[in-house]
């Protein structure tokens, strides 16, 4: 099918396992973001989708279809982001905010970041989440979040503002209470048009399709990374496949071993996180170089992925040590104060 032909010809189409033209799929959330479906057939295509599995045309459709609802974002160019789809299984509870975190290493490391998120929808604890508990100001319009990133180098765009039309997803996403293809959209439909992010996912299967539509839509360079313990990110429990994209192309996989650049393997309990409240009095202690062990360890090396992407690190190796440097002699720390201030100021 070349458009949107209805409600029952799509949820046909994608319980058969036919996939959806990329005009299929723009079409049919084009009409969910503008009010027109009902919650079921709301329900219907999420889940039809998410059984079938979506391919790269269909998501590259379906984040065509979110950038056209989406409000107006500028940002300097090279601006990065790091990010997360959520969704995995381990991150239900306890979740560690290391993409969050990262994001402000990588900016007390010289990029200019703007992270794209939201609340948890099926965790406990989402970037925001966290953000809020911090004392960031979280309701900024594109104007204000600019404003966030030209003066001090980081930025955050609260999804909620960005894509309003998702207002119309929200209710039924929450309900269902399961990643669904929206966990994966989010990363993909930064309404500043990002061309430099690390994206985790969660799921194995996924995460060529997600460097697929990256490479579709002229990512400059990008690391989309899955943790083999299903982390949405870079893991330091067990090894992550990472798919690396330039310049439109997908250039190939690699199998990262934290013992590579010198990190113990640890299990998982030792890089927990937990709630909003959890995660922030975590964040003060890395930042202030209290905490030097394993979670230390692990926000790193995501933020040194964040400046591979940015053009400032080489590789992971000399990353990690710029990362580290700016967790332990107080940049991290000074960067965390600097935008919390200044977006409570500009929210006025």
């Amino acid at each position: 099918m070349d458009g949107f032909g209805g409600w029952s010809g799509v949820l046909s189409d994608l319980v058969a396992g036919v996939d959806l033209t990329p005009a299929a799929a723009r079409a049919a959330l084009g009409s969910i973001l503008r009010g027109e479906a009902t919650d079921a057939q709301v329900a219907g295509f999420i889940i039809a989708l998410g059984m079938k599995g979506g391919s790269v045309l269909e998501l590259t459709g379906l984040v065509e279809a979110m950038m056209d609802a989406a409000a107006p974002l500028n940002l300097p160019s090279g601006t990065i982001d790091i990010v997360g789809s959520g969704g995995a299984p381990s991150r239900r509870n306890h979740a560690l905010s290391v993409s969050t975190m990262a994001c402000f290493v990588a900016s007390a490391a010289g990029a200019a970041v703007c992270k794209h998120g939201s609340v948890a929808a099926s965790s406990s604890s989402g970037s925001f989440d966290t953000l809020a508990m911090l004392g960031l100001a979280i309701n900024l319009d594109g104007t204000q979040v600019t404003q966030c990133v030209e003066e001090v180098g980081l930025g955050f765009a609260f999804a909620k503002n960005f894509h309003p039309a998702m207002r119309f997803v929200g209710p039924v996403r929450s309900e269902l209470g399961v990643p669904t293809t929206f966990n994966f959209l989010g990363p993909l439909s930064h309404p500043g048009g990002v061309k430099r992010q690390v994206v985790g996912v969660s799921d194995p299967a996924m995460a060529p399709r997600i460097a697929g539509v990256l490479a579709a839509r002229g990512s400059e360079h990008a690391l989309v990374v899955h943790g083999g313990d299903r982390l949405d990110e870079i893991t330091i429990t067990d090894s992550t496949r990472i798919y690396e994209v330039r310049n439109g192309e997908v250039l190939g996989e690699t199998e990262f071993e934290p013992e590579s650049v010198g990190i113990r393997r640890v299990n998982r309990a030792e890089i927990q996180g937990g709630s909003p409240e959890d995660n922030v009095r975590i964040m003060h202690q890395l930042f202030a170089g209290e905490e030097v062990g394993p979670r230390a360890d692990i926000v790193a090396i995501n933020a040194a992925a964040g400046l591979v992407v940015a053009g400032l690190a080489e590789n992971l190796e000399s990353g990690l040590e710029k990362a580290k440097t700016v967790m332990v002699d107080g940049q991290a720390a000074a960067k965390l104060k600097a935008v919390v201030d200044l977006s409570n100021e500009i929210a006025g």
